[in-house]
């Protein structure tokens, strides 16, 4: 079935994704974005995230390469990094340091602005689909008198002011966590959208900076990364943050302090540095020592889980919102691209299946869509919560401090971990944790032991060690 018209609201990676699988199912497909789009690696304004971390979760990565067949080659091309964290990543724990082994799984590291754009010259490329540039949806469109199928939306061009009307057969609303769709479809008289929201007071500070030549390196750091936890007993402030440098492209690394429970966290130079010499091991002091500081530091708070349940709501034909537009997650969890392009590809399998001017397809898309991004849900909503010391074991297989045991002592368990990765990286859901009879024997093993008291601060090692784990 080939459609006429479709309308994607939105040029972020969940909206490119979403085009890119519509144009196999329509003839036009028409993708709105408020921003003018920068040509290449660059900053803009509607994607304040760009300037943090972004992790691509393995299934995101399995994902997008779908999509995008030798988008990781277009990406390593242009920079990109493949690193097995396991063995690459020096891994701070609560309980100390991980050991380090071979995982098997490759994940790739590069800004936010370089995979966007990678993304964006694939999309631009598709004859079928036309962006639409420095302009903002301002309303849905319905035939008069007739609000149970939206037929179009009203645009309004950013320089200008000017008004413009799109007509489409179907409308997807991909503009973000800041999507206004449901004061959208009140204007068309439908209910307000519950909406179930899961704060974990979270914010980060990141800079980035130049790492110096290879050469000048200390010869010990066998390391490219480094993922530091906060203490699982914390005795001063400085235990409660969490800090990360991951490498991205042109020889650069970008450095992200974090704390849950809205603790103060650094705005400029001064106080960042004061805060890396404050952490429990003084790598990260160090390799800020060594290397050049190119950005100011970036803050940002307001990171709280939020899921528009769509689901429970009746909703026009003609109209669907999805990915980041209906559940927003914590962005520290590096969740968002993965479910974008599982949301995208949800939206195509259906539309290859059912007529997408069906005044059922809405609803069911939506079912499916909330099948999936339950999982991502629960993981991010569970850590918030665990952050703030309100874990009580409702969280089902991530809950409660039997859970919080398995993470501190089970790690280098090659079952645990192997497990452990695919949930984290929503290759399987966490409840089938508790049906895997290789995973709970493990875990019975540890339970079994004698508890293993936490790293004191004072008797932690100051670097991580070198050697490899064999885990034939």
């Amino acid at each position: 079935m080939k459609a006429n018209h479709v309308v994607v609201i939105g040029g972020g990676i969940g909206g490119m994704c979403a085009a890119r699988v519509l144009s196999e199912h329509f003839t036009r497909v028409t993708l709105i974005e408020r921003d003018e789009l920068p040509e290449g690696a660059a900053h803009r304004k509607g994607v304040p995230q760009s300037r943090h971390p972004h992790g691509l979760l393995d299934r995101g990565r399995r994902e997008l390469s779908a999509l995008f067949p030798g988008l990781d080659d277009s990406i390593r091309a242009r920079g990109g990094l493949d690193m097995d964290a396991g063995l690459e990543l020096a891994t701070l724990n609560p309980g100390g340091w991980a050991t380090r082994r071979h995982t098997g799984h490759q994940m790739l590291f590069a800004s936010r602005l370089l995979i966007e754009s990678v993304i964006r010259d694939r999309v631009k490329q598709n004859p079928r689909v036309n962006f639409i540039e420095g302009t903002e949806v301002t309303k849905l469109l319905s035939a008069a008198g007739e609000t149970r199928r939206v037929t179009g939306v009203e645009t309004r061009k950013v320089s200008d002011g000017a008004v413009s009307r799109i007509d489409a057969e179907l409308i997807v609303d991909c503009s973000g966590r800041s999507s206004r769709a449901s004061k959208w479809l009140a204007e068309l008289g439908y209910p307000e959208v519950e909406i179930e929201v899961v704060d974990g007071q979270a914010g980060y500070s990141t800079c980035w900076y130049q790492a110096p030549p290879a050469n000048e390196r200390p010869a010990d750091w066998w390391w490219k990364g480094i993922f530091l936890n906060p203490s699982a007993k914390p005795k001063r402030d400085e235990d409660y943050y969490f800090a990360l440098i991951l490498p991205i492209e042109g020889d650069r690394f970008l450095l992200t302090l974090a704390s849950w429970g809205d603790r103060v966290l650094p705005a400029d130079h001064e106080s960042f540095a004061a805060l890396c010499r404050g952490l429990r091991t003084p790598i990260i002091a160090e390799a800020l020592a060594i290397s050049k500081p190119i950005s100011a530091i970036f803050h940002r708070k307001g990171m709280q889980n939020i899921w528009k349940h769509f689901e429970k709501s009746p909703a026009p034909a003609g109209f669907v919102s999805t990915a980041d537009a209906v559940c927003a997650f914590n962005p520290i969890y590096a969740q968002g691209m993965t479910s974008a392009s599982v949301c995208a590809e949800i939206l195509g399998q259906l539309v290859g299946e059912m007529d997408p001017t069906d005044a059922n397809f809405p609803a069911t898309f939506y079912e499916r869509q909330a099948d999936f991004v339950r999982q991502p849900w629960s993981l991010s909503v569970a850590r918030d919560r665990a952050a703030l010391g309100q874990s009580s074991g409702s969280e089902g297989a991530l809950g409660g401090e039997a859970w919080d045991r398995v993470l501190r002592e089970g790690a280098g368990v090659p079952v645990i971990a192997e497990a452990l990765f695919n949930v984290i990286n929503l290759n399987r859901p966490p409840e089938s944790l508790m049906t895997d009879s290789d995973f709970l024997g493990a875990v019975n093993e540890i339970m079994q032991r004698p508890l293993r008291p936490p790293v004191e601060s004072e008797d932690l090692s100051p670097y991580p060690p070198a050697a490899i784990a064999d885990t034939a």
